[in-house]
């Protein structure tokens, strides 16, 4: 899988703290965002907190996005309200502002570096203007400031758009880097290697049974945060609130790096933006969105990609290219806190929608606020229980599609996926081509060199090690056919 730009040019964050013996207050799975925002604000707060990482701090969502920290966010405000969810979309809004102000805050002390820049929702062509036009009365519904333009300047084709001034953003990288030291600092205990496999909710709290650099262990804690993209706890069918989409980036050196951070609202979803890179500034372009493991060749999105940044920005030198993985909910709201039942001790955070660098630290700041009993005003009315009864007819469609996925496995196990070309760990194994989450059925993707599951979006390396996903085991090796 390719690196982010981010990392390229600093290398990746390593960390090697070993398991606590004793039970500590809060354990945190996941060290991207919103991992480590929730264990800075704990760790301050004087609680024992310990935080698990399968890879390493930032190895996923976090160190793949583009850095936009802003409250104008494509479509999303219309889409909320078209749902019926003005209060929740009220409290969305909130949410994102208050995530803003955290990070504007925090961002002295430490050391990060923030920009801001207008944003924009664009509309690429005329017919599109609609949609465009929706999302700003939206928004100026929900209370922010945008204007309208009939004539932006962009460096695109934009029939109209909506701007929103004052946005930020920042480099995912080094935000990564200054939480995991301050968190750090404050007393956190950050252990990489550590991959979850098991959670159990017991009467003298919560026990994760982990793999910790191929050994086995466990971690008790008081209480569990889940910020791991997809859940690894199956109760309630909480990854089934979920699909799992694919987009993909790209950074060139170009003159025309522009001012604006703009996202298309119709047709094929294009974003793009400045950033400094090693002092330099760079353009970002992503889109080419899809559901994970489904839909057109890779290659050829990305090949779309480079064709449309060559159009409007003919100097453009690719630096790199690389891919990210986030998680939408059906009523496009975030899918956060306990997850009640037998394991009141177990919250999740996921489904943030593209856009995690604000909900991710929202629901770090709800977390630590509830934990620590100064509760966030905004989060009952977003995170809440109140019927979300309106995802059963997409839930049950999702779970017919596992049903018809667990078939196709179990009639592609005659046939296993060969090592030939596609692995390098020897000629005398095969991977097993199932989804070790619920038997889905693997594809195999070149431009990334992994297996992803088009259930739940689970997805697996060459050599069948666990990428990202609610799977927490490898793929099955089989002995070679003679």
């Amino acid at each position: 899988m390719a690196e982010s730009i981010w990392w390229k040019h600093r290398g990746t964050p390593a960390v090697d703290g070993a398991l606590p013996t004793g039970q500590v207050d809060v354990a945190v799975v996941g060290a991207g965002v919103t991992g480590l925002t929730a264990a800075l604000l704990l760790a301050r707060a004087g609680l024992g907190v310990v935080v698990l990482e399968a890879r390493h701090p930032g190895a996923v969502t976090t160190g793949r996005t583009t850095g936009k920290v802003s409250a104008l966010q494509g479509t999303m405000l219309s889409r909320m309200l078209r749902a019926g969810r003005r209060e929740s979309a009220a409290a969305y809004v909130a949410s994102t502002l208050r995530a803003q102000e955290w990070l504007a805050a925090e961002a002295d002390g430490l050391g990060l570096g923030l920009e801001r820049r207008p944003a924009a929702t664009y509309a690429p062509t005329a017919r599109a203007t609609g949609t465009v036009r929706g999302e700003h009365d939206a928004a100026r519904d929900l209370g922010l400031p945008v204007r309208w333009s009939d004539g932006p300047d962009l460096p695109v084709p934009a029939a109209a758009a909506t701007m929103l001034d004052d946005q930020l953003q920042l480099d995912p990288g080094q935000l990564v880097e200054r939480l995991l030291a301050a968190a750090l600092e404050a007393g956190a205990v950050v252990i990489g290697d550590t991959r979850v496999q098991r959670v159990r909710q017991r009467g003298d709290g919560v026990h994760l049974e982990v793999s910790h650099g191929g050994d086995e262990g466990r971690v008790s804690a008081g209480r569990v945060l889940l910020a791991t993209g997809a859940p690894v706890v199956d109760r309630r069918m909480h990854f089934a609130r979920v699909t799992a989409q694919r987009s993909y980036i790209l950074a060139f050196d170009t003159a025309g790096a522009p001012e604006t951070m703009a996202l298309s609202g119709g047709g094929p979803s294009r974003s793009f933006r400045s950033a400094e890179v090693d002092g330099r500034r760079i353009l970002l372009v992503g889109g080419a969105g899809h559901e994970t493991g489904r839909g057109r060749a890779e290659n050829r999105r990305v090949d779309e990609l480079r064709a449309w940044t060559s159009e409007h920005w003919p100097d453009a030198v690719e630096l790199g290219a690389w891919s990210a993985q986030d998680y939408t909910t059906t009523d496009h709201l975030p899918l956060v806190g306990s997850l009640g039942g037998a394991s009141p001790g177990v919250h999740l955070a996921t489904g943030f929608n593209k856009w995690g660098l604000t909900s991710g630290v929202a629901a770090a700041l709800s977390f630590a606020g509830e934990a620590l009993g100064t509760p966030e005003p905004w989060a009952d009315d977003l995170y809440g229980r109140r019927a979300r009864l309106r995802d059963v007819p997409a839930l049950a469609g999702i779970q017919v599609g596992v049903a018809l996925g667990g078939a196709a496995a179990a009639a592609g196990l005659a046939a296993p996926v060969e090592t030939s070309g596609r692995r390098a760990v020897g000629e005398d194994c095969r991977l097993l081509p199932v989804c070790t989450h619920l038997g889905g059925p693997l594809r195999w993707n070149p431009h990334e060199g992994s297996y992803d599951c088009p259930l739940h979006g689970s997805r697996f390396d060459r050599d069948g090690q666990v990428l990202e996903g609610p799977a927490t085991r490898p793929l099955r090796r089989l002995p070679a056919r003679d």
